[in-house]
C-alpha cells in the first residue's frame, strides 16, 4: 500500500478515512473534519487579529448615531490573500491560499454577524443594509470589538480608581495635599491652553484663514487618541 499525504487546507473540508478499511471494504465519507475557520472560536482568534492595528486599514463613519469602523469588501479579501508588507500574521493563524477561500471565510464572517453590510449615504455617513450577503464590491461595518481583556482591565482599574476617591476624608494629609496641587496645576494648564487656541485662532481670522489648534479637541463623538489628531487644521 502507498501512503497518501495530506495537504491542509485552511477552509476546504478535509474526510477522515477509517483506519480500518481494505480494498474489500468500501470507505465511509460520512464523517468530516471541519477545518480551522469553519470553527467561530477560530474565527474569533482571526477577528482578534483583524481588529488591531496590523489588520486592514480602516474607515470611521456614523451609522445609526454611533462611531464606527468600516471598509470595503474587496481589501479585507486582499489582506488575507496578501497582508500588507511588514505584517507579522500570527503563528497559530493558517494562511490564505486563494481568494475563493477568503471570500467564504467571510461570508462566514457576515453570516455569524462579526461584521454586517453597510450603505453609504454620504461622506462618513453609513446605514445598514438589506443585502446581508458577502460581496467584494461591498462595503462593510465591523461590529465585533475584539478581544476585551484590556477593556476589562481598564473597567476594573476605574472602579478601584472611584472606590479611593470616595476614601478621601480619611487620606493623609500630605496626599490630600498632593492632590490639591494637581488639580490647580491642570486647571491653570487648560486655561492657558483653552486661551491659546482662541487667541491663534482670532489673529489668523483676521488675516482671511480659519486655523485651530488641537482642532478636534472637544470633539465628544471621539475617543482620547483621536482627540488630538490632527494637531493643527488649516
Amino acid at each position: 500500500t502507498h501512503s497518501t499525504r495530506r495537504t491542509h487546507h485552511p477552509y476546504k473540508k478535509r474526510k477522515k478515512v477509517d483506519k480500518m478499511a481494505t480494498k474489500d471494504e468500501p470507505t465511509e465519507d460520512s464523517d468530516e473534519v471541519p477545518s480551522f475557520y469553519e470553527e467561530e472560536e477560530n474565527l474569533k482568534i482571526l477577528c482578534n487579529f483583524l481588529r488591531t492595528n496590523d489588520g486592514p486599514a480602516v474607515r470611521e463613519a456614523i451609522e445609526m448615531e454611533k462611531r464606527v469602523q468600516y471598509l470595503k469588501g474587496e481589501k479585507l479579501v486582499n489582506f488575507l490573500v496578501e497582508p500588507k508588507k511588514g505584517t507579522k500574521w500570527p503563528t497559530n493563524l493558517p494562511k490564505f491560499t486563494s481568494r475563493e477561500e477568503a471570500i467564504e471565510v467571510c461570508k462566514d464572517l457576515c453570516r455569524l454577524q462579526f461584521m454586517h453590510r453597510s450603505e453609504k449615504r454620504g461622506k462618513g455617513d453609513l446605514a445598514v443594509s438589506r443585502v446581508r450577503d458577502f460581496d467584494e464590491a461591498g462595503y462593510f461595518t465591523w461590529m465585533y470589538e475584539g478581544d476585551k481583556t484590556f477593556s476589562h482591565m481598564m473597567t476594573t482599574v476605574l472602579i478601584g480608581g472611584f472606590l479611593f476617591c470616595t476614601c478621601f476624608p480619611i487620606w493623609p494629609n500630605f496626599l490630600k495635599i498632593f492632590v490639591w496641587y494637581m488639580s490647580v496645576s491642570l486647571l491653570i494648564f487648560m486655561f492657558f491652553l483653552v486661551t491659546t487656541r482662541g487667541v491663534l485662532f482670532l489673529f489668523v481670522w483676521i488675516l482671511g484663514y480659519d486655523f485651530w489648534f488641537l482642532p478636534n479637541l472637544f470633539d465628544e463623538s471621539l475617543n482620547f487618541t483621536d482627540s488630538f489628531k490632527p494637531v493643527v487644521s488649516l
